[in-house]
C-alpha cells in the first residue's frame, strides 16, 4: 500500500499536540506503536484505512455514500425514485469524516433563537450529535464484511447513518449507554490522536444529550445481524436548553435511551438501569428532566411513570 507522507506528519504532529511532548523517534516507529505497520514495516488493515492514499484499493468496502432525498422517502423532488444528492466518498478514515461532514454541513438547514439579548445559532441538527454518530460509524463498522459501505441518508425530517455490522462484542442496546467496547481497538486509537474521537467512551451519551438539550427526541439505535443505524430526528418538541446551562448526566442519558426503546420509565426501573446509585438521587435526575420539560410525570405515588414530553 502507498502511504500517504504528508498524512503520517500531520498526523505526528497532532499526536504531539494532544500529548504535549515531541515524538521522540522515527514516523514509523509510532505507526508500529499504534499498530499501523508491523515491526517489519508492512502496514496492518488499520494502517492502510488510517494511512494509505487510497485505502478503497485495496477494502473497497471503506468508501461511504451519502444521499439526500427530498421528502420523507426515498424519492426525488417530483416523487419519482432517486434523489436531490449523492456523494461517493473514499480516501483514509480521517478525511472521510472531514468530507462527509462538509458535505452534511452544506446540506444542513440553519436558524437562531434569542433568549433575551443573548443570539444563538441552532443547525438542524447539533453539530456535536451528527459528528458523534458520523465517527462512531467510521471507527466501529465491520470492515471485513465486503459489499456494504457506510450510508449517510438524509430525508426531510431525518438524518440515517447505517454502519455495516451489528453491535460488537458484548454491546446491546440495553447497555449501550454504559459499556464500552471497540471491534477496531486500533482505528479507535487513531482516530483519538487525529482529535476526531475527543473522549473515549463517551459518544453515545455526547449523541443523547446534544439532541434532548436541542430540543429534538433522543436519537433512536437500531440493530440488525449485519448492520447498525442511528437516526436523528430534526423536529423540536421544545425550547433548547441555553447553551450556558446544558448539563446531563450519564445516568439521565442512559434513561432517555431507555425511555427511546421502551416508551415510558418507572422509578424501579430506573434503579436498576443505576443499581449502585441511591433512590433520592435518582428521583432528583427524573424531576430534574421533568423541571427542564424533556420528560412528562404521569400517575402518582406507586403508579407514577414518565414519558417523553
Amino acid at each position: 500500500a502507498d502511504l500517504d507522507e504528508e498524512g503520517i506528519a500531520e498526523f505526528v504532529a497532532k499526536w504531539e499536540e494532544r500529548q504535549h511532548r515531541p515524538w521522540p523517534r522515527s514516523p514509523d516507529d509510532l505507526l508500529v506503536e499504534l499498530g499501523a505497520l508491523t515491526e517489519d514495516g508492512q502496514p496492518t488493515v488499520a494502517g492502510v484505512l488510517l494511512f494509505a492514499r487510497n485505502p478503497q484499493a485495496f477494502l473497497p468496502q471503506s468508501r461511504l455514500t451519502f444521499v439526500k432525498f427530498a421528502g420523507k422517502l426515498p424519492r426525488g423532488e417530483a416523487g419519482q425514485l432517486g434523489y436531490g444528492r449523492r456523494e461517493e466518498i473514499g480516501g483514509p478514515l480521517h478525511h472521510i469524516i472531514q468530507r462527509t461532514w462538509e458535505v452534511v454541513g452544506e446540506e444542513m438547514r440553519t436558524g437562531a433563537i434569542v433568549t433575551g439579548l443573548e443570539r444563538e445559532e441552532l443547525t438542524e441538527y447539533p453539530v456535536a450529535a451528527v459528528r458523534e454518530a458520523l465517527v462512531n460509524a467510521v471507527a466501529h463498522r465491520d470492515y471485513r464484511l465486503g459489499g456494504r459501505r457506510i450510508e449517510v441518508r438524509m430525508f426531510s425530517d431525518r438524518l440515517e447513518i447505517t454502519s455495516p455490522g451489528g453491535l460488537p462484542g458484548f454491546i446491546t442496546l440495553d447497555n449501550i449507554v454504559e459499556e464500552h467496547y471497540s471491534r477496531n481497538p486500533r482505528i479507535v486509537a487513531g482516530l483519538y490522536q487525529w482529535g476526531y474521537i475527543e473522549e473515549l467512551g463517551l459518544g453515545v451519551d455526547l449523541m443523547i444529550s446534544e439532541m434532548v438539550e436541542a430540543g429534538h427526541p433522543p436519537p433512536e439505535f437500531k440493530e440488525t445481524p449485519y448492520s447498525f443505524t442511528v437516526t436523528l430526528y430534526n423536529v423540536r418538541e421544545r425550547m433548547p436548553v441555553p447553551a450556558g446551562v446544558r448539563t446531563m448526566n450519564e445516568r439521565q442519558a442512559k434513561a432517555l435511551a431507555y425511555l427511546q426503546q421502551h416508551g415510558r420509565i418507572t422509578n424501579r426501573e430506573y434503579r436498576r438501569l443505576c443499581p449502585d446509585v441511591s433512590a433520592e438521587t435518582l428521583r432528583l435526575d427524573l424531576a430534574d428532566l421533568v423541571e427542564r420539560g424533556v420528560l412528562l410525570k404521569v400517575g402518582v405515588k406507586k403508579g407514577t411513570y414518565y414519558i417523553l414530553k
